[in-house]
């Protein structure tokens, strides 16, 4: 990962970025129904994928804009 992720790595292990958005998908749902300390700890969890997933649209637009790669940021899917 890129320079600003070596400021903060909330996450524990490399995801890639599909599981990654994945993993927020389900703790959203989760969030909608889960209770007391089981609601606290799926939101944290969220909180820091979503931390996440920020900092990896960051570096993305770093490396496209500053080093003049446009092409990092095309969109995975084909809809």
């Amino acid at each position: 990962m890129a320079f600003l992720a070596s400021r903060c790595r909330p996450m524990s292990t490399f995801m890639p970025a599909r599981r990654l958005e994945d993993r927020i998908r389900e703790l959203c749902a989760r969030a909608l129904y889960e209770q007391g300390a089981q609601w606290s700890t799926t939101v944290h969890e969220l909180q820091l994928a979503i931390q996440e997933h920020i900092l990896r649209m960051a570096n993305l637009t770093a490396v496209a804009t500053v080093a003049g790669k446009p092409e990092a940021m095309r969109e995975r899917r084909r809809g």
